[in-house]
């Protein structure tokens, strides 16, 4: 897999998800109490070509969650 998400840094907004090219980025959509909606996010390998969107612009992803894997 290319990219992956640190779920200990994701603030879970869910914009990576509307930003992905591919739809690689997926979410589960939870509602909180107050209205907030906030996202379980994972990325599909199958579907991620590696294009590098999700890491190109700071505003994909505020916390800077989403890294590069390297092996």
């Amino acid at each position: 897999m290319p990219y992956s998400i640190n779920k200990k840094k994701c603030l879970r907004c869910g914009l990576c998800i509307k930003g992905c090219p591919e739809n690689a980025i997926s979410g589960i959509e939870h509602r909180e109490k107050d209205g907030l909606i906030l996202y379980d996010t994972n990325i599909d390998p199958m579907k991620c070509s590696d294009c590098g969107v999700c890491v190109s612009h700071e505003y994909w992803c505020p916390a800077q969650a989403i890294y590069k894997v390297t092996t």
